[in-house]
């Protein structure tokens, strides 16, 4: 694609499938009679905070009042959770969640009860107080996290007033060094988001990989099939748009890294990859989750 115009109809095209299927999946939600919980899930850097706020956005204009919540506040205290064997505090597993505590405020929240929901502070690594809600007649409580899909979550949540919603980016991209799959399409936009946002380096990023991949295949790629919606938040042009961006993360790390074999491997395929520029991805995109605002 060498015409501006026809990089900018591409983008749009692109970002229109998107947009389908968030009014699709508002649709069918609206669709359900009694419908008190959406839980919206899918693994590391699949959009799934671009994703919730755009089906609260929907659904508040269809009359519908939506309260978040995170499954980030139901986290039990840093000092008990577990150890992965490289030494990080494992967050993905479900043994770090208070499922006690979850399992009383669901029952509160569909029984349209007061609720004292507890709130996390990741800084301290503890709870630092709690909000009180008040479930409304029509009111939608919107859950966001990776353990929506967890069985042990999922007990918790009855069907009849729940409708789950899975974000998972599918695309592959083939190049002459070999594939780039949908995991690593995410992890260079975990790369990329990290290094922006939370002053993570290469290093760091790719160091938490492997655990990350881990809970995956355990926890959320088996129960994906049990979501009543799916989203794919592929973007057909996103590889050229996150190349650059994504090189200038990689070449920061030290060529003695035990990474740094894959890194040559990933910055390898990227280079067959035509750079695109980001100016007309909307600002309201999903993939400016992890590449940041114009």
């Amino acid at each position: 694609m060498e015409h501006t115009a026809d990089i900018r109809e591409w983008i749009t095209a692109c970002e229109s499938k998107y947009t389908h299927q968030i009014a699709d999946a508002v649709k069918s939600l609206l669709s359900v009679p009694h419908l008190q919980i959406v839980t919206v899930t899918g693994p590391t850097c699949s959009g799934k905070t671009t994703t919730a706020h755009l089906l609260t956005a929907a659904l508040e204009a269809a009359g519908r009042c939506v309260f978040p919540v995170s499954f980030d506040d139901f986290f039990k205290n840093r000092a008990c959770l577990p150890i992965l064997p490289s030494g990080r505090v494992d967050y993905d597993t479900v043994a770090a969640l208070d499922l006690e505590t979850l399992a009383r405020c669901l029952d509160k929240l569909i029984a349209e009860e007061s609720c004292d929901l507890p709130l996390f502070d990741f800084q301290s690594g503890c709870r630092n107080g709690v909000c009180c809600y008040q479930p409304r007649e029509n009111d939608v409580i919107l859950l966001e996290g990776i353990q929506a899909m967890y069985p042990e979550v999922r007990a918790h949540l009855p069907h009849d007033v729940t409708r789950s919603v899975a974000i998972l980016p599918t695309q592959t991209v083939s190049t002459p060094d070999g594939m780039l799959d949908a995991r690593e399409l995410r992890l260079l936009r975990r790369l990329v988001r990290d290094a922006r946002t939370r002053n993570s380096d290469a290093e760091k990023t790719l160091s938490m990989w492997e655990d990350v991949c881990a809970n995956e295949d355990i926890s959320i790629y088996p129960y994906l099939d049990c979501a009543d919606i799916r989203i794919d938040s592929s973007m057909a042009y996103e590889v050229g748009v996150i190349r650059p961006m994504a090189e200038a993360v990689l070449s920061g790390l030290s060529r003695d890294s035990v990474h740094r074999a894959y890194a040559d491997s990933l910055l390898a395929r990227l280079s067959h990859i035509d750079i695109l520029p980001p100016d007309d991805i909307p600002d309201d995109s999903v993939f400016r989750e992890f590449i940041g605002q114009r």
